[in-house]
């Protein structure tokens, strides 16, 4: 029998061993690298995740025939009730299906990608540095593995605080620079604003369902007949209908989403997730962290396909998300922040795949975004290291004739993110779209044509800042003494480029018209959902009829490339020059994104620290420490003092004062009784 046709008992035993492999090197990296020297720690970081990456290949293996695979363990969360059995009991289990096993294949795949390449990226870091950044990267793969992996809202949730975790030591590595611990603190907080609503939803959920895990939930689901009129009967729910407390409970859930997606009003801590190293981020942008937003909605897709108020509300900010990230994307000068905003646009096109009904789209363009997204980011940092960490574009220029392979595999993954025929984004952005056009949301029927036109225009503009970064970073003259200068990286840094840019060539096939693969892998996945949307009418046809979708959508591909190609290659370079000198006061503002940061800082962080303020002064200073601790200590002072009058250690003082009180004392007594 072959390595990977193990039995499916013998492949669910060894499930957990996926998540412990970069446990393993994290603890042992983090523990001892800075004694077993930098080839060992190099060596160990990439062997456990290569080790992860077989063991999830063999999982997937079984879940490409049709089996599931389950890890069950002991009871890990207990509760019990009055009568000594047990209220709440919560197990912790592993499971791979067709989604999970997608996203373990793609976090291990593109991660291993990442490790590799990054030990070209950082070989100018210290020896305690470089193990801990490996510690920090095998420890992020497997917080998002458990985050995956986990049979329940509560295992998830654990996977999930990891990765915010992990972010927060990663996006901060270089923390004695204060504007990058800034910026890890910023996404730390950001992130918990958004973990709050996740936990009520979890909340809501056990009190609907009296449980968390995901396969229990779904069967009580099933058996909901009509949610709109079926009534709670107990709970924090009584006397509500199940479609409005699952409303309320999933929108809970997606402002967690919202959180680690970086979806509106929530993404402002992305763009400076850029101060970690440039492998952090690609880590973060395109196989981790902020695909978890997606993956918790469609993992949840049967009871989102219940609540349609809950299914517009995900659409809606996934289309303004995507057009606004793209606007703000137009005219950023920093490589990095251009992919940054990019990230949050893209993700916004999976939420409308996921808010749609679409989640076999919304999830395959998860997929495909990984691979070219992974592949930017790391043609960004290979550029950079090429030019001595400059990141301003305007200062590069004419860098295909220094760094060819960069080029090369940058400009594919320019051409698959951007939406062209034949590459994979084409085809995974396109069945979203069409599929948002398509469909019928009972709560507001107009929502998915709004998705379609928002989402349109997010892509037009995809294709136009996209273009403009490739052409002002390869294409020209050299800019600057460091363009002139640059030089290819090693190829353990190209290396890993190629494979994820030949990825996103390939990639294409599993969204197909006619054949579908993705579709039909995931369907058993999300047929529960589809059924209930079938059945309210929601999904009004297939998302490709004829070949008008393809033509939309390639129009606007090639219409947002010509302009860019027009502004600055062809004849009208001078264009964007006269449109900032034309428009300063626009200009300006789209340069500083819009001042959202401003914003935050005047109407939420400002009275926040106002507030903190005035509580310090007066609950913490005057009221606890004024009044309770010192103002007692002070009281007592003061008492003493007076005491201390008489209290000075004179005897004869003492011996005359007795006296006298002694013959006060005989006075009064003999005078009341005299008289």
């Amino acid at each position: 029998m072959p390595w990977f046709e193990l039995s499916t008992a013998a492949a669910e035993s060894y499930l957990w061993a996926i998540i412990l492999f970069p446990l393993a090197g994290a603890l042992v990296n983090g523990l001892f690298g800075r004694r077993i020297g930098r080839g060992n720690v190099t060596f160990l970081a990439v062997a456990v995740m290569v080790c992860a990456f077989g063991l999830s290949s063999i999982a997937f293996y079984h879940v490409l025939h049709g089996n599931i695979l389950r890890f069950h363990g002991f009871p890990w969360i207990q509760v019990a009730g009055p009568d000594g059995r047990a209220l709440i009991s919560i197990p912790w289990g592993l499971t791979v299906d067709q989604l999970s096993g997608t996203m373990i294949l793609v976090v291990t795949g593109v991660g291993t990608l990442i490790h590799i390449y990054s030990v070209g990226y950082m070989s100018h870091e210290d020896d305690a540095g470089y193990a801990r950044f490996f510690t920090y990267l095998n420890l992020f793969v497997a917080a998002m593995l458990t985050l995956v992996l986990g049979d329940s809202l509560v295992l998830t949730f654990v996977g999930w605080e990891g990765v915010g975790l992990c972010s927060y030591l990663l996006i901060g590595f270089w923390y004695t620079d204060p504007q990058k611990a800034f910026a890890g603190r910023k996404a730390f907080v950001t992130n918990r604003v958004g973990d709050f609503g996740f936990l009520i939803g979890v909340f809501a959920l056990f009190s609907i369902f009296g449980t968390v895990s995901y396969g229990e939930m779904q069967n009580l689901a099933q058996a909901i007949a009509n949610p709109a009129t079926t009534i709670i009967a107990s709970g924090v729910f009584a006397g509500h209908t199940y479609q409005t407390a699952l409303t309320v409970a999933l929108l809970g859930l997606f402002v967690g989403a919202c959180g680690k997606s970086a979806q509106l009003p929530l993404y402002v801590w992305l763009p400076d997730a850029m101060a970690g190293p440039t492998p952090v981020s690609a880590l973060i942008h395109a196989a981790t962290m902020v695909t978890a937003g997606v993956y918790l909605v469609a993992r949840n897709a049967y009871l989102f396909s219940l609540a349609p108020v809950a299914m517009a509300t995900v659409t809606l900010v996934g289309a303004a998300t995507a057009l606004f990230a793209a606007l703000i994307a137009f005219v950023q000068n920093d490589i990095k922040k251009v992919l940054a905003y990019s990230t949050v646009s893209q993700l916004g096109f999976m939420f409308i795949g996921v808010g749609t009904g679409l989640w076999w789209a919304g999830i395959l363009h998860l997929v495909t975004h990984a691979f070219f997204k992974a592949c930017l980011f790391l043609g960004a940092g290979s550029v950079m290291h090429g030019m001595n960490e400059e990141t301003d574009v305007r200062r590069m220029g004419g860098l295909a004739r220094k760094m060819p392979w960069t080029a090369l595999t940058f400009g594919i993954s320019t051409l698959a993110i951007t939406g062209f025929v034949p590459l994979s984004g084409f085809f995974s952005k396109d069945s979203i779209l069409a599929g948002a056009h398509g469909s019928h949301n009972l709560a507001a029927p107009w929502v998915g044509p709004a998705a379609y036109v928002i989402g349109s225009l997010a892509a037009l503009g995809t294709a136009f800042y996209m273009s403009r970064v490739f052409f002002l970073t390869f294409v020209g003259k050299p800019r600057s003494h460091t363009a002139e200068h640059a030089h290819e990286s090693s190829p353990v840094m190209w290396i890993p480029l190629a494979v994820l840019a030949l990825l996103a060539i390939v990639g294409a096939w599993l969204g197909l018209p006619g054949i579908e693969p993705f579709k039909k892998f995931t369907e058993p996945v999300f047929a529960v959902g589809t059924e209930h949307l079938q059945a309210m009418g929601h999904l009004a046809r297939e998302a490709h009829e004829g070949l008008g979708p393809f033509v939309v959508a390639w129009i606007i591909a090639a219409a947002g490339t010509l302009v860019a190609i027009l502004f600055y290659v062809g004849p009208a370079t001078e264009t964007p020059t006269k449109l900032a000198r034309g428009f300063p006061g626009a200009y300006a503002f789209a340069v500083d994104k819009f001042r959202v940061d401003e914003l935050y800082q005047a109407i939420v962080i400002e009275p926040l620290r106002f507030g903190a303020y005035i509580i310090w002064r007066i609950v913490d200073v005057f009221a606890i420490d004024g009044l309770l601790v010192n103002g007692i200590a002070r009281l007592v002072g003061f008492a003493g003092s007076l005491f201390r009058i008489v209290q000075n250690g004179d005897v004869q003082r003492y011996a005359a004062i007795m006296a006298v009180a002694a013959a006060v004392i005989l006075w009064t007594v003999l005078g009341v009784g005299g008289h």
